[in-house]
């Protein structure tokens, strides 16, 4: 395979993942915002969590004064000062679907390119604020779409190097993701006078599409309790050990060759990284202990991904708007 093609194919699953995710998140807060009636001051605090999870808070406040709901959903969706916007992100998949059109099914490129362009037509060029209960509906089939677009890829395309090379940045995302949120949440609870034993992680669960499976085994929502679940559970799509051990599968499929050079420089980091997040314990460590934890597992998750890249010659393109 050409390695512009798996390079287009790689970032192609990136950035969906991303697009699937932050659309999840930030649907989760605009509808609290629905129920609350707009009463923004109250929910600060958790709107600063989704834009250091979906972007930067650091970055946004280079560009505008203050954290303002109507500005922040701007940014974090249509903005050009956003590389991570919903918009640039979705222009990227339909970029990188339209490169890689020979090696996806025909349905796949139709479906992101005529999403993106039904996009352009409907959203980006109303009149700002646009309105929350029609942004609702936006990400609702930002999500449908993403959703088939995984049974697309699961359903009709070939288990050989494409597919696989999708599956290493889908997954790889997707545990990037997870950790960043439980740091982010950790990181609030700084300012917080309360104990991680009593801390609630509802919030938690909702962000990162866990509350109905976690209901299901544990009663407490305690936020320990959760970010264990949410990095150790075997059988939950998005916990971290699930994604790991599927890059894991996809490496090898990749590589079909146990002793070879390049498997042996990416799969002793992955188990060095797996074994690490399983023997995690929580609580019998400090909350910055905590925190530091987290910070050094994404660190090696990101490391993962520069070296899988490197390999691979996979750079991520520049998109432009």
């Amino acid at each position: 395979m050409l390695s512009r093609v798996a390079d287009a194919l790689y970032w192609m699953a990136r950035y969906s993942e991303r697009t699937q995710t932050n659309a999840h998140i930030l649907q989760v807060q605009l509808l609290n915002m629905l129920e609350q009636s707009g009463k923004e001051n109250e929910y600060i605090d958790h709107w600063e969590a989704v834009l250091d999870i979906c972007a930067s808070k650091e970055e946004f406040l280079t560009f505008y004064e203050s954290i303002r709901v109507n500005l922040l959903i701007e940014y974090l969706l249509f903005s050009d000062k956003n590389c991570n916007a919903l918009h640039a992100t979705l222009r990227a998949v339909r970029e990188n679907a339209r490169v890689t059109r020979d090696s996806i099914p025909i349905e796949l490129w139709e479906l992101q390119n005529a999403f993106y362009l039904s996009l352009q037509q409907e959203i980006i060029g109303r009149e700002r604020p646009i309105p929350l209960i029609v942004l609702n509906s936006f990400l609702q089939n930002v999500r449908k779409t993403s959703l088939t677009v995984t049974g697309l890829i699961e359903g009709s395309m070939d288990r050989d190097l494409p597919f696989y090379f999708m599956h290493v940045g889908k997954w790889l995302e997707r545990a990037e993701k997870t950790i960043r949120m439980a740091l982010i949440i950790l990181e609030q609870h700084k300012e917080v006078a309360i104990s991680l034993f009593e801390a609630d992680g509802s919030f938690l669960l909702d962000l990162s599409e866990a509350t109905e499976s976690y209901l299901r085994k544990h009663r407490q929502t305690n936020l320990l309790c959760v970010i264990q679940y949410l990095l150790q559970d075997k059988h939950f799509p998005r916990s971290v050990m699930f994604c790991l051990q599927k890059i894991e599968e996809s490496l090898s499929c990749l590589e079909n060759d146990p002793i070879s050079a390049r498997y042996i420089e990416l799969h002793t980091p992955l188990k060095n990284l797996l074994f690490a997040m399983m023997n995690v314990d929580l609580w019998n460590i400090t909350l910055e202990e905590t925190i530091l934890l987290m910070e050094e597992r994404l660190c090696q998750c990101i490391d993962f991904g520069n070296t899988f890249a490197t390999i691979y010659h996979l750079y991520e393109p520049s998109v432009q708007p």
